[in-house]
């Protein structure tokens, strides 16, 4: 199922409030705790255009989603090339940033790169298809769109089929599984402009069964 929480007006703007009220409403839509209607993942096509610079006016909203076991995802931002370009809250420290690649794997150069502003961490985490993808528009019904607005919900998509594949899951797993598994990228390693590389939802699949099996050998052995 599909909600959305409508934290631009019209016009494009929007407030800090408003922000943080829909954070709140995606834990219980319903205002109801005997009720299971929270979001699993929350994705977030969206920053506070903040280039090269931490704020952390969301930081207690992501760390609640997570201790409730919901994912974050927030796309990196379009304010590449150069290094130092991460916006908040996907450089937070509860954030979880997504560059854009095109179909042959090569970054754009408009991609956000890191490290984080906010800790020195790794940013992107991750990338995806982000150039020329067909998608639902307003009024147009399709069209071509580009951005980490449309790579976000490549990997926001991608631990929804995770998460459906294995429940158990938790937030930690789903984003250390697409991280273990990406397709190295660019430099060898994890580095500030492809994180740990392009998303690949099979591998990935298979790396998050094992730890969901390790980490419910775990719990019995601990009981």
């Amino acid at each position: 199922q599909w909600i959305a929480a409508k934290i631009f007006d019209d016009a494009g703007q929007s407030t800090l409030s408003a922000i943080h009220q829909s954070f709140q409403w995606m834990l219980d839509p319903d205002d109801d705790p005997e009720t299971d209607d929270g979001a699993d993942i929350v994705n977030n096509s969206w920053s506070l255009q903040n280039i090269g610079e931490c704020s952390l006016e969301f930081e207690d909203d992501l760390r609640q989603l997570r201790l409730a076991d919901v994912a974050v995802v927030f796309s990196a931002g379009n304010y590449g090339s150069n290094t130092d370009t991460s916006v908040s809250p996907a450089n937070n420290p509860s954030g979880f940033g997504v560059g854009f690649v095109n179909d042959s794997d090569t970054i754009h150069i408009s991609s956000s790169r890191g490290p984080s502003v906010c800790d020195g961490s790794m940013y992107p985490e991750v990338v995806a298809p982000g150039v020329n993808v067909r998608t639902a528009d307003l009024g147009a019904y399709y069209a071509w769109a580009s951005g980490a607005s449309i790579a976000a919900p490549h990997v926001s998509g991608a631990i929804a089929l995770l998460r459906s594949a294995h429940p158990l899951a938790t937030v930690g797993m789903l984003e250390k599984a697409l991280e273990a598994s990406a397709v190295d990228l660019g430099a060898i390693g994890p580095d500030s402009t492809y994180g740990h590389g392009r998303i690949d939802l099979v591998v990935a699949e298979e790396v998050l069964g094992h730890l969901v099996a390790k980490g419910a050998v775990a719990a019995a052995t601990y009981t």
